[in-house]
């Protein structure tokens, strides 16, 4: 029995709908995604991400900050494919080899039931644990920054992920060969300024969760 980690189930938005090149398209391309995110993430995962069927894979990481640096690289590398999750944090229970499908436990199964409820409301994020008002919390915010993004269309995200590479909107104009004050405008238009905010508010969050959670154990 493992305490206190993270699961992560998730698949496409909208698959059953495309056509058959397309679906299978999009799973060629989550596999490549998936091998990706193995390799950039080996140090932090408990059990490696993997297609479980069809469109849907699931992986185990140890602490939240990771599972959530996770959805937002694969909604960078997946783009324009959108994703919806069910992460369960608490136990796992090995039943073989380092591998999902040979798991169990309550985490697991909070997952499973999250993406449920993702999939039922329409929802980018579901996070369930045993601490309720902090999954109050997580997943309200996921639904308001899911709220602004879902407005975005692809210039948008790009410069989103521009600056967050390059760190200003000088660069990001240099780069897009426009003005700062144009980049700026758009930017506070679509309110990335405040998901960014979000962002970096939840990392912090999920740091001081982590020394919590570790000081209660001990």
């Amino acid at each position: 029995m493992e305490k206190d980690v993270v699961v992560v189930i998730a698949d496409i938005r909208g698959s059953r709908k495309m056509d058959s090149n397309a679906r299978y398209e999009g799973q060629l391309y989550l596999k490549s995604t998936i091998v990706q995110v193995n390799e950039n993430y080996g140090r932090a995962i408990v059990a490696p991400f993997m297609i479980t069927r069809g469109d849907e894979f699931q992986g185990c990481v140890k602490d939240l900050r990771t599972a959530f640096e996770i959805v937002l690289e694969l909604e960078r590398l997946l783009f324009p494919l959108k994703l919806r999750y069910g992460i369960g944090r608490g136990e796992i229970q090995r039943m073989g080899s380092n591998i999902t499908i040979e798991m169990d436990g309550p985490a697991f199964h909070r997952a499973s039931e999250s993406l449920q409820v993702a999939k039922k409301r329409k929802y980018g994020i579901v996070v369930s644990s045993d601490d309720k008002a902090s999954d109050m919390l997580l997943n309200n915010i996921f639904l308001l920054m899911g709220a602004i993004k879902s407005r975005w269309n692809k210039i948008n995200f790009g410069r989103y992920w521009k600056y967050k590479e390059l760190g200003t909107y000088e660069r990001v104009a240099l780069q897009e060969k426009v003005s700062a004050q144009a980049i700026w405008d758009s930017m506070q238009n679509m309110r990335v300024s405040e998901v960014l905010q979000a962002e970096q508010n939840l990392f912090e969050y999920f740091d001081v969760y982590s020394c919590s959670s570790d000081k209660l154990a001990e």
